[in-house]
């Protein structure tokens, strides 16, 4: 098996957090249209939605978070509100993680993610009379999400990726060779060293799998960080309905399993060129965790109706939170472009 390196988001292994006291859960908007969370049964297990709106006119937005197994409620509730005024934002917990119910049942393979997605989405434009949504999807669930608006183009309105998965080996060379280069910059032996014990090659990526990932994870975080690119708080520290939930146990265990699927053949995804809905990247500029420098090579070889990639100059992995001004009026843009009023 050619293994490769998943994203986990916002671990402790990867941030530094701000220390931020946690508020009271789900905040409420008075005069909203729609307000509302609730569990879903999907695919035989109970999954946790988040859905707020302005209007019940405005399109839907669904965000297909990273990790595996890392929900982005809490991060969007604190920086992305704004955009439930343009939008009918959905945030959705992946099965067997945040608030989502577990079902050890289920073998655990993208296409069940997939199949996931696709429940809700139908879910969602059958609720509020839309024939397509648009789809926000990072690191991980950028994997989703592109299987995703390939096998159910008639859904989406517009892919939006961040974070955007390409092809892992190669961006993982990558990073290696980044830290490699810092760390000799302030003469780091123990990195290196440490480098030098995590077999990979860009071929079958890690010789230990999930094992050497979290060693490199570890010992990569300090290098990765960098002053043009804003500290983000604890996500797991931001509301009291999350503070007291397990966010590493269902990451260290998805993120196993899955990691067996994620390897070079499958996730190359320079081998899927054509899409039949308009494509957008957001790409960090620092993004040493999913190579921009890859993800840039990828969208210039990709065919859309319509596509453009949008650069965050201030931003690492997640422009959503590093830039969210930014971000927000950005995808409110491309669903300006792709209106279908």
């Amino acid at each position: 098996m050619k293994n490769i390196r998943p994203i986990l988001l916002f671990t402790i292994v990867l941030f530094s957090f701000i220390n931020i006291k946690a508020q009271d859960p789900i905040p409420k908007f008075p005069g909203y249209d729609i307000d509302t969370s609730f569990l879903m049964k999907v695919n035989g297990v109970e999954q946790y939605i988040e859905i707020k709106g302005a209007s019940k006119s405005n399109p839907v937005l669904l965000f297909v978070h990273g990790g595996p197994s890392w929900p982005a409620t809490p991060m969007i509730r604190k920086f992305n509100e704004e955009l439930s005024k343009k939008f009918i934002l959905v945030t959705w917990d992946q099965r067997n993680c945040g608030k989502s119910k577990t079902d050890n049942s289920a073998t655990l393979t993208p296409d069940l993610y997939v199949n996931d997605a696709h429940v809700i989405t139908e879910y969602l434009k059958n609720t509020y009379h839309k024939n397509k949504i648009f789809v926000v999807c990072h690191s991980w669930g950028t994997i989703i999400g592109v299987y995703l608006v390939m096998k159910y183009p008639g859904d989406y309105a517009a892919y939006i990726g961040l974070g955007q998965f390409t092809n892992p080996n190669r961006s993982e060379e990558l990073a290696r060779k980044y830290v490699i280069e810092q760390a000799k910059l302030v003469n780091d032996t123990a990195t290196l060293k440490m480098i030098n014990s995590i077999p990979f090659s860009r071929e079958d990526g890690y010789a230990n799998g999930f094992d050497d990932l979290i060693k490199f994870s570890m010992m990569s975080n300090k290098y990765f960080s960098n002053k043009e690119v804003a500290s983000l708080p604890d996500p797991t520290q931001l509301y009291v309905d999350y503070s007291g939930i397990d966010w590493m146990t269902p990451v260290m265990t998805s993120g196993k399993i899955l990691f067996n699927y994620m390897n070079a053949e499958n996730i190359n995804f320079f081998q899927y060129k054509e899409f039949k809905i308009p494509m957008y990247f957001f790409l960090g500029r620092y993004d040493h965790n999913t190579s921009s420098e890859v993800a840039e090579e990828y969208f210039e070889a990709i065919q859309a109706p319509k596509k453009k990639l949008y650069w965050f100059e201030h931003s690492g992995h997640s422009p959503i939170w590093e830039e969210p001004a930014l971000f927000n009026h950005r995808v409110a843009e491309v669903a300006e472009i792709n209106s279908d009023k």
